[in-house]
C-alpha cells in the first residue's frame, strides 16, 4: 500500500489520532472477467491508526499493515492493528 494522505484529529479524550489514506492494487478476486468483474487503476482505502505511533510514515511511503485478532465489542467487530511496517 502506498500512503497518499494522513489525516489527524482529536478524539473525545483529547488525544491526537491518525488515519492513513492509501492506494493499492486490486485483488485478483476483483479482476475476474469470467464472472463479469473488472477494474482499472488502483483501489483506495483508509486505515485508522488511532494513537499508534506513525512518526516514521510519510506521504509516499509504501507500507504493510498486520492486523491482530478480531475483537467483538458492543459497537460491532473491531480488528486492531498489530504493526505497520514501512517497506519503502
Amino acid at each position: 500500500m502506498t500512503v497518499v494522505g494522513i489525516a489527524y484529529a482529536l478524539n473525545k479524550n483529547n488525544e491526537r489520532v491518525a488515519t492513513l489514506h492509501v492506494t493499492d492494487n486490486f485483488d485478483e478476486y476483483d479482476k475476474n472477467t469470467e464472472l463479469g468483474r473488472s477494474c482499472l487503476g488502483q483501489k483506495v482505502d483508509t486505515v485508522y491508526c488511532g494513537t499508534l505511533d506513525i512518526s516514521g510514515i510519510k506521504v509516499g511511503s509504501v507500507i504493510d499493515v498486520a492486523y491482530d485478532k478480531a475483537i467483538q465489542t458492543k459497537n460491532g467487530v473491531f480488528q486492531p492493528i498489530k504493526r505497520i511496517d514501512v517497506v519503502k
